[in-house]
């Protein structure tokens, strides 16, 4: 089951499963850590500390008959609203958002910083300043700083060589000055050290053919 990391305070009247069919409900406070979503994607069950039992337990969001932000002071109509838009606004919801707009972009840039196997963070600089500037397409709030999304580059894994070649592939439609701008970025990255090595030079020359008609195209 997929996760978010989330914090959230809230106040809730819980109706517990254990219950008799009257559907008595207890009020708690709760300190929000995790949310597990279901197989559609949506907010199913709240992992949290709960001041009445004074431990951590999962809270089914289908059971929480009312809710109190203690962040806003407001009542919340909609748990599964509150907590999209919780996460949207969280660094790890930015990132994973930035990942989602600009996949085949990451893809060809992490796949640049990782040919030589090292991941510098020069490299992730370059990058992080790329994708940013590509953030006006973005909600305000829901964009990242470079040095923000520098530091969360390092825990992505580096993509397949068919991931690779897929991103190329998809990118070779883009207009001339996308293409030109992201080229250029991974020159830059590419020659963060003075040699390039293992697929750096393989990678840019597979990317000048796609994407310019170079030689090997």
């Amino acid at each position: 089951m997929a996760s978010w990391a989330l914090h959230l305070e809230l106040e809730i009247h819980y109706r517990d499963g254990d219950l008799d069919g009257e559907g008595s409900s207890s009020c708690r406070r709760i300190t929000v850590k995790a949310v597990q979503l279901d197989a559609a994607g949506n907010p199913a069950l709240f992992s949290a500390h709960c001041s009445l039992s004074g431990s951590f337990q999962d809270f089914a969001t289908d059971r929480i008959e009312s809710c109190l932000d203690l962040a806003s002071g407001e009542q919340v109509a909609d748990i599964a609203a509150l907590a999209r838009s919780r996460y949207a606004q969280s660094r790890a919801g930015r990132l994973e958002n930035l990942r989602r707009q600009f996949e085949a972009e990451l893809t060809v840039l992490l796949s640049m910083g990782q040919a030589d196997g090292l991941f510098q963070q020069r490299e992730k600089e370059l990058i992080a300043t790329y994708l940013c500037s590509r953030q006006g397409e973005l909600p305000p709030g829901e964009a990242l700083r470079p040095p923000q999304l520098a530091s969360q580059l390092a825990w992505l894994k580096r993509p397949s060589a068919q991931e690779f070649g897929a991103a190329v592939e998809a990118l070779a439609a883009a207009e001339g000055g996308l293409l030109a701008e992201l080229f250029a970025t991974c020159l830059a990255v590419a020659d963060v050290r003075e040699a390039r090595e293992g697929g750096e030079q393989p990678a840019l020359d597979l990317l000048e053919a796609r994407w310019f008609g170079g030689p090997g195209a």
